[in-house]
Formats: structure tokens, C-alpha cells, sequence
């Protein structure tokens, strides 16, 4: 099968990737869910942003940290292409293609300004799954921790470039 994964913007090297579902609906009790006060067909997944398993959809389900309730810093990888919500396109295949190791990019929460993440620090993400300079949760996948290499600035969007082992 076919992936929609790449190198994006000639900076990223992905060496392994895994395809995920996308879950569906966010989970009772999450950020998102308390915020929109509902919770079906409202999971939505941004480019370059972490994904976490979403063991309330079922098995092989993911989604970002903020759909989930208890998120505590685990995360599946790297989700590489936008996956809008259910109810605004309630036909799309909700497959992800989630970078599991290699030198990744990830967004940076826009809030920041650009180089604000230090180099050599332990990835941290946000609810939407974004980098962040503090706060919010440390980042790991497998057991293993997920560096910054660098910040990058490639069309006015702010990325890091983490090392994932």
C-alpha cells in the first residue's frame, strides 16, 4: 500500500513509519472534549504534530494529546499529513502515516518565537501535540527520549528537528 509519507521540505529523514487509524471521536473527560462540550467526530490530527495512542477508540488508534484523557508524555510519533475531523469530511479514509524514528520535524506552537527551544532538550509537546519551550509534557516514544537538533524556519513556519532514535 501506498503512503502519503516523505521527506518534507528536504530536512527530514524518516526512517521508519507506521500506519495508524485515526480515531474518531475524542474521549470523555479530555481538554478537547471539555472545551467543546461534546465529543463525537471531532478528533482532528495536524501535520508534523505528535499523536498519542488512542486505546479508548481501540487497538491501532491514534490521536493528538489533547483528545485523550491522562496524557502523560507517551506518544506514538509523528503524524505527517493533516487528518481533518470526521464531520467536516466524513468520507476520508482516516489513515495516518506516524514517523517512528529518524531525524523528524515537528511544529513548534505558534505562541513561540522562532529558535525559542533550546538545543539538546528533551522534546516537550502541547495538547495539539506541538513542540513547546516549557511546560506541557516530556515527550517519549518507546522508552527512548526525543532530542532537539535544531530549529528550522522554512516559509515562515517555525519547526524543530528532533532525533528520534
Amino acid at each position: 500500500m501506498a503512503t502519503n509519507s516523505a521527506p518534507v521540505y528536504g530536512k527530514q529523514y524518516i526512517r521508519y513509519a507506521e500506519t495508524w487509524q485515526a480515531a474518531v471521536d475524542l474521549q470523555t473527560g479530555s481538554p478537547f472534549a471539555i472545551a467543546a462540550g461534546a465529543t463525537a467526530g471531532l478528533v482532528e490530527v495536524g501535520e508534523l504534530h505528535a499523536v498519542v495512542y488512542a486505546t479508548y477508540a481501540g487497538p491501532n488508534y491514534a490521536a493528538e494529546p489533547g483528545a485523550t484523557a491522562g496524557f502523560t508524555g507517551a506518544i506514538v510519533g509523528i503524524n505527517q499529513a493533516y487528518m481533518p475531523t470526521a464531520l467536516a469530511q466524513p468520507y476520508t479514509a482516516r489513515q495516518l502515516t506516524v514517523a517512528t524514528s529518524g531525524l523528524l520535524l515537528v511544529e513548534v506552537d505558534p505562541a513561540l518565537a522562532p529558535g525559542a527551544i533550546a538545543i539538546g532538550s528533551q522534546l516537550r509537546v502541547n495538547d495539539n501535540g506541538r513542540a513547546i519551550a516549557a511546560g506541557g509534557s516530556l515527550a517519549t516514544l518507546d522508552g527512548t527520549t526525543p532530542l532537539v537538533r535544531e530549529n528550522v524556519d522554512i516559509g515562515g513556519r517555525n519547526l524543530v528537528l528532533v532525533s528520534f532514535a
